[in-house]
């Protein structure tokens, strides 16, 4: 699948995470995007999101040949599923597989295939370090395909557990997030946790594609190996971000692709 151009160093996915628009305007910026990525995560209504929005997203990535995914969450839309949030194992479970199944109805629609399973933030980052919740989300995306990979974060413990499963890893990097040391994100709340100027988020992106290392909040290189980028969709700048790191690729002569398992 995932064969060279003449030329090519090496290739990487860029992915974004859709389906996140409440106008029109936003809408736009996320068509825009397509244009500059290879895979998508698409909101399916835990944290935002309905079947028309999915429809909405999944025909464009039709269109440009954008490998897709659900980007299931906790059940909260008022908090758009970034807050910790007191729910069973088994009510989580249940709600996620509402989630997915609504995905695949419409890419069914379609005649799409979906090829992995991105969890989105509060949940994402929880079963990144938490063993319990890794394994129910790991059991849960294998008994419903299990063809599907799931993204998450590289060097974290859910990879070393999926790694040790029969379920593909696709291990993920952020371009606009700060690094803390054991590799983790630094938490939304800090006032450092986000990367604002798009030249120091080429610059990142750079260092993670070529270098495999990511400068930490406390300006120590650690190692990091990924296999996708992720490019915010809902971030105002996310259009001239995906530009300016898709020319630094291209200069670089690094091909986006999708992840080749």
């Amino acid at each position: 699948m995932n064969q060279l151009k003449e030329g090519i160093k090496k290739t990487v996915d860029i992915n974004a995470d859709l389906g996140e628009f409440c106008n029109a305007e936003q809408l736009a910026n996320e068509l825009k995007i397509l244009k500059y990525i290879s895979s998508s995560s698409i909101a399916c209504s835990g944290h935002i999101g309905d079947s028309k929005s999915i429809r909405v997203i999944l025909e464009a990535c039709k269109i440009n040949n954008i490998a897709v995914g659900p980007h299931p969450s906790y059940p909260d839309q008022k908090g758009f599923g970034r807050n910790p949030m007191n729910i069973t194992l088994r009510d989580l479970e249940s709600s996620l597989r509402e989630q997915i199944q609504l995905f695949f109805t419409v890419a069914n629609s379609l005649s799409m295939p979906v090829t992995h399973v991105k969890f989105h933030g509060q949940l994402y980052n929880e079963a990144a370090q938490n063993k319990r919740l890794g394994n129910m989300l790991i059991n849960m995306i294998y008994s419903i395909d299990q063809n599907l990979s799931i993204i998450g974060p590289a060097n974290s413990l859910l990879e070393f557990i999926i790694k040790n499963s029969s379920i593909p890893f696709i291990s993920e990097a952020f371009i606009d997030r700060r690094y803390q040391e054991d590799s983790s994100l630094v938490n939304r709340n800090q006032g450092n946790a986000l990367i604002e100027s798009i030249q120091d988020q080429v610059h990142q992106a750079r260092s993670i594609v070529i270098d495999e290392k990511v400068m930490t909040v406390s300006n120590k290189n650690i190692k990091i190996k990924a296999d996708t980028l992720c490019i915010h969709g809902d971030n105002q700048n996310s259009l001239n971000v995906v530009k300016a790191v898709s020319e630094m690729l291209n200069k670089e002569n690094i091909q986006i692709h999708p992840p080749s398992l």
